[in-house]
């Protein structure tokens, strides 16, 4: 599994909190109130690897929620992260570096990225993608330096859609459309088009 250009992080969340995070120009890490189990956690982020020729990936969703913030892999190398199986999470972050169920962390300022074989393994052999894995980060992440692009799933309306085109533009952050969800390949090209 070699380190591939066509990988992403991708943080899923509503349109309202698409609104939210674009006007203060950052995914802040104290998660919504219509976030259910999550709201115990209030200090991370959660988001999840995407690459190409994940197995059966046409059958795969992508992200979970209504819109997908595509990260720059390299936040990976930058900011401290622990990658867990899916709702594993620990309460304080500190305590993912450590625990049983971790895959992967990184402490942060590294000089090169981290190896993702055994994140990739874990998410290729998993039962389901979104199943597989979550990373989670514990501070902001600016968008004007790790948004690659905002990709708007089939659920966004015409409305929803202006509204956040029309944010993103003062950011310069480019909006790309995934009409139907046609399995993660599809997803990245979308992202890379």
């Amino acid at each position: 599994m070699s380190e591939s250009e066509s990988e992403y992080i991708i943080h899923g969340t509503s349109y309202e909190n698409l609104l939210n995070i674009l006007k203060n120009g950052y995914i802040d890490n104290k998660p919504k109130e219509s976030m259910g189990v999550y709201n115990k956690n209030p200090k991370q982020i959660f988001t999840q690897l995407v690459y190409k020729d994940i197995p059966d990936e046409k059958n795969k969703k992508p992200y979970w929620m209504s819109c997908a913030i595509v990260l720059d892999k390299k936040i990976l190398k930058d900011y401290p992260f622990y990658a867990t199986i899916i709702g594993s999470f620990k309460i304080k972050f500190e305590d993912g570096k450590t625990s049983e169920d971790t895959i992967l962390y990184g402490e942060g300022n590294l000089t090169r990225m981290p190896n993702l074989s055994k994140l990739k393994t874990k998410i290729n052999h998993g039962f389901d993608f979104m199943h597989s894995h979550e990373i989670l980060f514990n501070k902001k992440i600016p968008l004007d330096i790790y948004c690659k692009c905002i990709v708007l799933g089939p659920y966004i309306t015409p409305k929803e859609e202006k509204s956040i085109i029309e944010l993103a533009a003062t950011l310069d952050i480019p909006i790309k459309k995934n009409s139907e969800f046609l399995g993660i390949n599809k997803f990245i090209d979308i992202i890379e088009s």
